[in-house]
């Protein structure tokens, strides 16, 4: 799938192509021929298909003014058992902080078998249904239909009703799933212009804009010898359709930002609001604009300020600066949000309550810490900026397109003298000027009065993980006595971190279920240490197996890659490992009494511009076999030409890192 970008402006354009209509799109009709569907031709191994997706949004009087009502009707047929899963519905919807939500204002769900026969068809039952909340604006209904199995048709319809019109429903005609039919239809009033967004499309199948049908009026109409006497007028929707037929599957392959970056489809843009009493407001501002917006938001730039206050009371009561450089005192301060506050896990660019409730409760969303953070250092004389970004789960920026929605987190800048630092409050185990893995998404966008810097997010740091193993084999009882140091910078080493929590018990839990026995003498160094390697050394029983006689032993025990997820023959997107690797293995192993070695991994170099893997081993005098083996991937994000090489050279380490070695009696 080629990524294409177009920004078009909805206006009246007129298209009359002739859609084919294989299948019944009407909710509640089942076709014959639709179970008699086991396969997508184009797609053999798919395990389900979409036969129709549709969409529709239409203004609606609410409210002494308009809100927004989208109709959604999907409907399924699974052709193999892994399909099931699509039974499991989930619909996001948008909640502001102040009172006003979406609301999700009826949901319809069957399932069609044919056995038993005629037809069997099933609801969902509607006290199932349940919500979750994602972070601070978003929440989720969930729901699973019943009786879904190989051969099952499925549907479901839902209305929504929304009163944001900036939040105009944007439409995905790609699923990880084939797709037969995917049409969307906005019917927008003169009131509000869009413009949309449309990736990964280079032309629909369908496409038109029309005046619709009906006849509709904004305030009173009274009508006399054929004019309009009122103070009110008379309109027409304006009907704006997309249709893409025979979509293919996204398949969500590992080692990328968001399947949102490279999906099919459309997403939309309040441009205008157009007063039904004269005058009309732009909405879509420039770069400046937005950051002047942001600067005056009671969420954003406001809170900064405000917090400036008592953040300067807290330096004067709480936190003693050391008498040194601004570099050490920003990293002082960074360190005190950090150990004083707790990140609640929500991601947002607005504060969610005033810098007198963040003090008193400690805890709060990503805007919460960092934009006190920001004022924090402002109040120390400290030159500090907000950078607003998107995370990786969010998708990528489009730069050109001035889109407030695009960003969904924030971050701060510091500068000293003429060095710049990023550094995220949120995250106590990341040091001062590293950023979570989250924030690695291409650039960010640095808020200031009077002018628009951009920061590159990419991470260009190697990261890296080594492991020492000394292996001492007991053929008779089948085990391997293992010495084991972990030693790791980084990300690697926040990955652990992360993982154990410098909790032993953690690590010993992970080693008996990767194998090991009889551990002990577990250790841990430098975990509050965040700009030094995190190590953990430990002990335990690996087991052996015997083939043949013949004793095997794999060198670096289960640690290697065991399966490369990287499985597409093509790709047509970045493959994104975040941030450059090294990974190194070194065992000494002692060769047994009694055995001798008759089987070895080949030894190999690779070394271009893009990776470098090696294996090594040598004998010692004392009958001790090293062997060592080290990948780096010298890149965090390669294109998608070079994907086929990539691939080829994950596929090298799974295969040559965990080949065995093979002892034999003498």
């Amino acid at each position: 799938m080629r990524r294409t970008i177009a920004i078009v402006a909805l206006s009246l354009l007129s298209l009359q192509p002739v859609l084919a209509q294989r299948l019944s799109k009407e909710f509640g009709v089942i076709s014959k021929n639709e179970f008699d569907y086991k396969e997508y031709e184009q797609d053999p191994e798919a395990e389900a298909v979409v036969l129709f997706d549709i969409g529709n949004s239409v203004f609606f009087e609410a409210n002494n003014g308009y809100d927004i009502r989208f109709t959604r009707t999907k409907r399924v047929k699974v052709l193999k058992r892994a399909g099931a899963n699509q039974a499991e519905v989930s619909i996001p919807f948008y909640v502001d902080g102040f009172g006003k939500s979406e609301k999700i204002v009826s949901i319809e769900a069957y399932s069609y078998n044919l056995e038993p026969a005629p037809l069997s068809k099933k609801a969902i039952d509607q006290s199932s249904v349940y919500e979750e909340k994602i972070n601070d604006r978003w929440r989720v209904k969930k729901f699973v239909i019943p009786d879904v199995k190989e051969g099952t048709i499925l549907e479901y319809k839902y209305v929504l009703e929304t009163p944001f019109h900036f939040n105009l429903p944007d439409w995905e005609f790609q699923d990880k799933i084939p797709t037969l039919y995917s049409e969307y239809t906005a019917k927008l009033i003169p009131f509000y212009e869009y413009v949309y967004l449309a990736q990964g499309i280079s032309k629909f199948d369908f496409q038109e804009s029309k005046p619709g049908n009906e006849t509709r009026t904004f305030g009173s109409v009274t009508k006399a010898y054929g004019q309009n006497m009122g103070s009110g007028f008379e309109f027409k929707d304006m009907v704006h359709t997309y249709v893409m037929k025979n979509v293919p599957a996204f398949r969500d392959e590992s080692y990328i930002t968001s399947p949102d970056d490279y999906l099919a489809k459309i997403d939309f843009q309040l441009a205008k609001f157009h007063s039904p009493r004269g005058g009309t407001t732009n909405i879509i501002s420039t770069w400046p604009e937005l950051s002047k917006e942001l600067l005056k938001n009671e969420s954003f730039g406001k809170y900064i300020r405000s917090a400036e206050k008592s953040a300067r009371k807290l330096l004067e009561t709480e936190v003693s600066l050391a008498q040194g450089s601004d570099l050490e005192k920003s990293k002082q301060i960074v360190e005190y949000v950090k150990s004083s506050f707790s990140w609640n896990g929500y991601y947002s660019k607005y504060a969610s309550k005033s810098p007198k409730e963040f003090l008193t409760q400690k805890t709060g969303n990503a805007a919460d810490i960092n934009l006190f953070l920001n004022a924090m250092l402002k109040a120390a004389g400290i030159n500090a900026h907000p950078v607003i970004l998107s995370t990786r789960n969010h998708g990528k920026i489009k730069a050109d397109y001035p889109f407030g929605h695009f960003f969904n987190y924030v971050i701060v800048l510091v500068e000293v003298g003429d060095q710049a630092y990023l550094t995220d409050g949120t995250e106590a185990l990341v040091a001062f000027n590293r950023l979570p893995p989250r924030c690695i998404n291409e650039k960010g966008l640095v808020v200031k009065e009077d002018e628009v810097p951009w920061v590159d997010l990419y991470s260009s740091i190697q990261s890296m993980d080594s492991k020492l193993i000394s292996l001492s084999l007991d053929p008779e009882n089948l085990t391997a006595k293992a010495l084991v140091t972990v030693q790791s910078t980084e990300f690697e080493a926040l990955g652990y971190r992360n993982l154990f929590k410098d909790d032993t018990t953690k690590i010993r839990k992970n080693l008996t279920e990767n194998g090991f026995s009889h551990i002990s003498k577990v250790k841990t160094f430098n975990f509050k240490k965040t700009s030094s390697p995190y190590i953990m050394a430990y002990e335990g029983k690996a087991a052996l197996e015997v083939i043949d006689n013949k004793l095997i032993v794999s060198p670096f025990l289960s640690y290697p890659i065991q399966e490369n997820t990287l499985t597409q023959k093509t790709r047509s997107y970045p493959v994104d490992f975040i941030y450059p690797k090294k990974e190194q293995f070194v065992s000494r192993i002692d060769i047994p009494a009694g055995y001798k070695l008759i089987g070895v991994p080949e030894e190999f170099v690779v070394d271009d511009e893009l990776a470098e893997i090696s294996l090594k081993y040598a004998i010692t005098e004392d009958n001790i076999i090293e062997i060592s083996a080290n990948y780096h991937l010298k890149k965090g994000v390669y294109v998608a030409e070079e994907y086929s090489r990539i691939k080829q050279y994950i596929d090298m380490i799974v295969k040559k890192f965990n080949e065995q070695l093979v002892f034999e009696k003498i």
